[in-house]
């Protein structure tokens, strides 16, 4: 990664308390904020986006689902698979 030379004044105090609750270099501690601060804005500007244009408004995005149909099987469940759910759930069935 490339690194470019920062000088600014930051809030002591809380610089102080990132120091010790991290123990880390200050660069790395200014790293890690500028991450947070980014995929904070990231999220923010996702709603924005979502906000001025949503879902609703594309037909390509906004498609009915098709409906749901029964599944096909009407049968007893088989012995072997519930024994393993039985097993999977820590006690053996009861019949």
């Amino acid at each position: 990664m490339k690194r470019v030379r920062v000088s600014t004044t930051v809030d002591a105090v809380r610089l102080e308390a990132c120091r010790r609750m991290l123990d880390e270099p200050d660069s790395r501690i200014l790293d890690r904020a500028l991450a947070a601060l980014i995929e904070v804005l990231e999220g923010t500007h996702e709603v924005a986006a979502l906000t001025a244009h949503p879902y609703d408004d594309d037909a390509e995005l906004s498609w009915a689902a098709p409906p749901v149909t029964a599944l096909p099987y009407d049968g007893d469940v088989p012995a072997d698979v519930a024994a393993l759910a039985a097993a999977r759930r820590g006690h053996t069935p009861t019949r």
